[in-house]
Order: structure tokens, then sequence, then C-alpha cells
């Protein structure tokens, strides 16, 4: 079996960068304990690599991520020496495995690369093992609490809630031996995509907002890929007017971290100046708690809507005037998800806030303006078209405004 490695270092620029290497494992004899994660070898090419990346950092934060086996061994040999060290049991801390291996890295970072180890770094090393063979020698403790355990409380709830006699028949006396060692692991036109669209290996539109804005940020900080994380998305026909949709753009493995604000800028310039469908505002580097308020905004945000809608016979302006005065209050809408997605997202009726109604509609983040518009079936109540009394659908649909307060304006 080849193990796998992946070597992740990331900075805030204009957002987040990573990297990623594969590196050979040790040949020597894989230790039953560490299963070869602590050997020098594995600290040593993640600083030889960071170094020929040549990134721009003066300091540095390391992570480390580990296979659940090395949880399960660890605890396994916690135990076996309990029961056959009487020093053990002094209540004497020894540094665990993880610790062990970050502090390795974290120093094979300071003499080879002369960068200094700052846990408030924006340029972070991530580190990821994994280990195939040993990759299910948790499965007795899924198997016991009957549901997945994720990493975070994988000691917690699974080895913690464990009686000792019941690890041991689960999992054995001690860690046994390997085979194998561990290795180091906003448009103004319509039909343009967030991101790129492709169905059955065939674009479905030609351009997508995260190419546009992405492909320059990238050349800019000479980054391998980049990702783009925006405040929801609409489809790919519906055309963001207004200040634009707020978003940020993460740079995976960039090579240059100091970037000054008018490199940046002109990046914005260059869009506007080739006349792009793609325009950007206030464009510049943030930190990486700035990213924050677009989860957080994720529900609390409200959307402004202006949509051409078709019904099936004119409305008199006693209707229209009786619709308006209807908007002028809060109405909550129960929808149910649209048939449209059904196929991708879970059957539920989500209770969903117009804000205002006036041709123009504002509502909260998440609501199907085409489905209430015409309904879906009766899936969405009340809808456009019930009020109205006839039927109606969508033709254009625009987003005027998104009220989240991203990024941050720019001083002159």
């Amino acid at each position: 079996m080849s193990p796998v490695a992946q070597y992740t270092s990331c900075s805030h620029q204009p957002a987040s960068i990573r990297t990623s290497l594969d590196l050979p494992a040790p040949d020597a004899s894989a230790c039953p304990l560490c299963l070869g994660i602590l050997d020098h070898a594995h600290s040593s090419k993640v600083a030889e690599e960071f170094k020929a990346q040549a990134y721009d950092a003066d300091d540095v934060s390391v992570s480390i991520e580990l296979p659940k086996s090395i949880y399960i061994r660890e605890h396994s040999m916690s135990l076996f020496a309990k029961r056959n060290l009487a020093a053990v049991n002094s209540g004497h801390r020894y540094p665990d495995i993880k610790d062990t291996a970050k502090f390795l890295i974290s120093q094979r970072l300071v003499d080879l690369c002369s960068v200094q180890i700052n846990n408030d770094s924006e340029m972070r090393v991530e580190v990821s093992f994994s280990h195939e063979e040993s990759a299910s020698e948790h499965q007795f403790l899924i198997d016991r609490s009957g549901s997945s355990i994720k990493t975070k409380t994988f000691r917690k709830r699974g080895l913690g809630r464990c009686p000792d006699d019941e690890f041991t028949a689960g999992f054995g006396q001690q860690p046994p031996a390997v085979a194998t060692a561990a290795a180091l692991d906003p448009p103004l036109e319509r039909n343009i995509s967030q991101t790129p669209f492709i169905v059955d290996n065939k674009r479905v539109t030609e351009l997508s907002v995260a190419e546009v804005i992405g492909d320059p940020l990238k050349a800019l900080v000479r980054s391998d890929e980049y990702n783009l994380v925006g405040s929801g998305r609409e489809d790919a026909d519906v055309r963001m007017l207004g200040d634009g949709r707020p978003f940020y753009v993460e740079c995976i493995n960039p090579r240059i971290k100091k970037v000054p604000q008018v490199d940046i800028t002109k990046v914005e310039q260059q869009l506007v100046a080739a006349s792009s469908p793609v325009q950007v505002r206030r464009l510049q580097i943030i930190k990486a708690d700035d990213t924050s308020i677009i989860k957080e905004g994720q529900d609390s945000k409200t959307k402004l809507y202006c949509a051409l809608v078709w019904f099936a016979k004119p409305l008199s302006s006693e209707k229209i005037e009786e619709i308006n005065a209807r908007g002028k209050q809060e109405i909550v809408l129960q929808q149910k998800t649209p048939i449209r997605v059904l196929h991708r997202r879970a059957p539920l009726t989500r209770p969903k806030r117009l804000l205002a109604l006036e041709v123009r509609i504002e509502s909260e983040a998440g609501t199907y303006i085409k489905e209430f518009v015409h309904g879906d079936l009766g899936r969405t109540a009340p809808s456009l078209a019930d009020m109205a009394g006839v039927t109606a659908d969508i033709l254009e649909l625009d987003v005027e405004n998104v009220s989240l307060d991203f990024p941050p304006t720019l001083s002159s």
C-alpha cells in the first residue's frame, strides 16, 4: 500500500491559500504506536518543501490532523501501561503524539526556514496524516455507539465512554504492528454562474464569476488554484445589480504573501477597462477572521429583488393595490423544497419571510423567489399567483441588493 501525504500551507491574501504534496513513507518499519508519524523525515520534508516554494512569510502557525487510529493506539498503550507499569499511575502526564508531531514540524520550520511560530499567523501550515491500513480500527467504537463519530468528539464520545474491558475486547491488549508507515497528507449579465457550471463534462454557462475574478488574483499571488465563497447564490439567469454580492476568494498556495493594495485595485480596474460582464467593488486583502461574516450572515441577511412577472390575464388596478397593500406587512411563506432542487436538497417545509412586496420583493435569505411567484404546484403558500388569483410565472429576475456589510469600505 502506498501511503498518501498532504501538506498544506495557508495564508489570507485576497483570500485563503493552500497546496498539497505527496511524500514517500520511510523505509524503516513503522512504530505500532505512532505509525511512523514522529519520524524526523516527515518534519524535514515539510520544511524543505516550504522553503523550496519561497513563501513570503516571517511567521507561521502549524496545525496537525491525525488518523483516528492514532487515538485508538494511544488509548490502548495507556491502558497497557497502567496495567503493567506502576509509574504510570503516578498521575504524570506525558505529551501525546499530536503535540509531539506539531513540535517536531514547528522546530524544523524554525531551523530550516528562519520563520517564527505564531498561533495567530495568517500563514498556516496544515499537515494531515492518513494511514489506510489502520483506517477501520475504530469501527468497533462506531458499532458500539450505533453512529459515526467525528474526529473532534472522537476521544470524548468514543474512547472516553468506552469501559476499559470493552475497549480491550474490541481492540486488543496493545497496539498491533503494521506493515506500512503513515505518511503526511457580481455579474451584470444573465447566464453567468457563480462558479463553473459543468454537467456531464459539458459547460452550461460560458463564464463564471469565480473565473473572471479568481484568474487574475491567482496570477497576482502566484497561487496553484482558488475558491470563491459568496454570500449565497442565485440561478445563472439571475442578474446581480446594485453594489453586488459579498464574496471572498481563497487562493490556494500563494508564493506571494504581501500584496500592496494598489496591485489589488489594479485587478478591479482591469475588469472595468476590459468591459467585463463581471465587475467588483472594494477589492482588498482581508484576514481569516474577516470571512466569518459571510457565514454568520447566512440566515440574517435580506435581499431585494426586482421581478418581471407574466400573468395569465391583466390585473385590475384594484387587484394591484390589494397586493401592494398586503405587501406593506411582513408575509410568512411556507415553502416546501422546490421540485427543481428536490434531487439535491432535503424535502423540508421552510418558513420564509417577505419583508416588503411592491413588484419589488424584499425577503430573508434562502427564499425561493421564482417559486413564490408561480407557487410551485402549491408547494409555496401564499404565492403571488394566489394573491392575484391567476396563473403567474417569472420572466426575469434581478437582485438589487444584499444587505450584508462586507467587505469593509476602503479609505481613500
